[in-house]
């Protein structure tokens, strides 16, 4: 078990965005001082950047535990390379110190795995539901076991400091498959309601339809047989007395997912309506009386990832020019790779810590109007390594190296609620997967604010070194660690954003070999000061 020390107390929670107040004037006023506005006329520039890769597929692992969804499955990727999801959690009780009752007798065990959906009532009035964050259509195989292995929700060697697992650890965890528990030999998740029956007080029958889901009913004896044992014959000892005696007793459950014949589906899934249900008849001869217990899919979890990218991949990311940036960058989600983005690289010659052309940048007096980066996807390298169509990430996400934390960009272009929670996120700064006029394919980031914070005189700290990575979902801004490194190193955080995602694209770079048009350069467009 690996385990590290996050930098706060909560681990993998939503960060605290902060509501801009905007101004009446559009614009801020960077340089030396203020001039008349009457003597500006409207300027262009190009700075080159630097850009380079930082993978992770290569023996680096990503933070997996902390997160609300869960990943499971076999993602075919025909760019990049196949990956398989697995997942491991701890679990707790509906209810602690149960009393089961008179001859409690197992009815039904019942599994839930509950897909993310959104649903929409059609002119016959019938909920229709379309999945989320399914990718495929192939079965897979799918395997759930007890797991013997203790996931520790705190880390050594004083226990104070949240514990961090990673993406490879369940490859070296050993006891995570004990006694089966369901096995689905072809499994494919399906967007139709499942059909929920119950019994009222007065024994009327009572049928409700719920959101997509694995829904796995168990009846064989075996299975009535380990509940049993697990459970039901424990009532009245300590380890079912609170969730953490129950924990340290029955550490988890481990599901396994298998490609089937090199193919299968993968899939993100709700964690929180996730469990298994046992229902069961007690009581006396002439009053029995059926309940449940359910087993919640809550505590520390971790997903497995496990990747079998291709040579081509490997060998594009195998020596790293981080001085003049690299001829492709490699953006892929999960346990894959990020770029370093470097603004106003260069000598420092004073040694002030402020590069010599971002101190010549911020002599000139203008008005920033915007200042953007576009990243080209480049097709040929796609093509020739892919075979085949290939569907590249819709969004990419850049955010602040040195803090983890999005940019003053995002802020503007975030509709937040009054809890102060984003609850979407526009196209202005995060420019979404576009096709040219000439044919060519990019995303155009906006990232107008954070230039005139660097060029802020009174910035004497400017967060220069930026990262861009593949996004699942752009209102979760989280981000968890990456695998042996410290405070100091850049990067040292992954966006979950990113984490949960498989999907990949590849981006032309700031290397000699690239295309001067499809290089990527940092454009400000000003209004600057005119000599008449």
């Amino acid at each position: 078990m690996k385990l590290n020390t996050l930098l706060s107390k909560t681990l993998g929670s939503l960060m605290f965005i902060f509501i801009l107040v905007s101004c009446q004037d559009d614009f801020q006023e960077v340089g030396n001082g203020l001039v008349n506005a009457s003597n500006f006329t409207s300027e262009s520039s190009e700075l080159d950047v630097v850009a380079y890769n930082r993978p992770f597929f290569i023996g680096t692992g990503v933070q997996t535990n902390g997160l609300s969804a869960g990943a499971l499955g076999f993602y075919q990727d025909t760019l990049y390379g196949n990956t398989t999801a697995s997942y491991l959690t701890q679990v707790g009780l509906s209810g602690y110190n149960p009393s089961f009752g008179a001859d409690p007798v197992i009815d039904t065990v019942i599994v839930d795995i509950t897909y993310f959906s959104s649903s929409s009532i059609t002119a016959e009035n019938v909920t229709e539901y379309t999945l989320d964050s399914v990718y495929g259509d192939n079965p897979i195989k799918l395997t759930a076991y007890r797991s013997g292995y203790f996931l520790s929700e705190t880390a050594p060697p004083d226990f104070t400091e949240n514990a961090v697992y990673y993406s490879n650890d369940l490859q070296q965890f050993s006891g995570i498959e004990s006694e089966m528990l369901f096995e689905v030999a072809d499994f494919v998740p399906s967007d139709e309601a499942v059909t929920n029956v119950g019994a009222s007080a007065t024994g009327v029958v009572d049928t409700t339809l719920v959101s997509p889901r694995l829904r796995l009913k168990q009846t064989d004896e075996d299975t009535k047989t380990f509940w049993k044992q697990a459970i039901f014959d424990q009532e009245g000892s300590d380890v079912l007395f609170n969730a953490n005696s129950f924990r340290n007793y029955f550490r988890g459950i481990y599901l396994k997912a298998e490609a089937i014949d090199g193919s299968g589906t993968y899939f993100l899934f709700d964690r929180a309506n996730s469990g298994i249900t046992i229902k069961y008849t007690s009581g006396e001869t002439d009053n029995r009386q059926q309940s449940s217990i359910r087993l919640t899919f809550d505590g520390t979890s971790v997903i497995g990832y496990q990747n079998d990218f291709k040579a081509e991949i490997e060998a594009e990311v195998g020596t790293i020019n981080t001085t003049e940036g690299d001829d492709n960058l490699l953006l892929k989600g999960g346990q894959g790779s990020m770029a370093v983005i470097e603004l106003f690289a260069g000598p420092d010659s004073d040694g002030d810590g402020i590069s010599d052309i971002l101190e010549t940048e911020r002599a000139k007096e203008r008005l920033v109007r915007e200042a953007n980066l576009e990243f080209f996807v480049n097709d040929d390298f796609v093509q020739a390594t892919a075979g085949a169509a290939v569907q590249l990430a819709p969004r990419i996400y850049i955010y602040n190296l040195e803090t983890n934390q999005p940019l003053a960009d995002f802020n503007a272009d975030a509709a937040i609620s009054g809890q102060g929670v984003v609850t979407a996120v526009g196209t202005s700064h995060l420019g979404p997967l576009r096709e040219l006029d000439n044919g060519d394919r990019s995303y155009k980031i906006r990232i107008t604010e954070h230039v005139k914070g660097l060029l802020n005189p009174d910035n004497e700290n400017p967060a220069t070194k930026l990262g861009i990575v593949v996004s699942q979902n752009l209102i979760f801004t989280g981000t968890g660690m990456i695998e042996n490194t410290t405070n100091e190193d850049r990067p040292n955080r992954l966006p979950f954003t990113s984490i949960i995602s498989q999907q990949g694209t590849v981006l032309y770079g700031t290397g000699a070999n690239v295309p001067e048009a499809q290089k990527i350069k940092l454009r400000i467009f000003s209004a600057e000061v005119s000599n008449q």
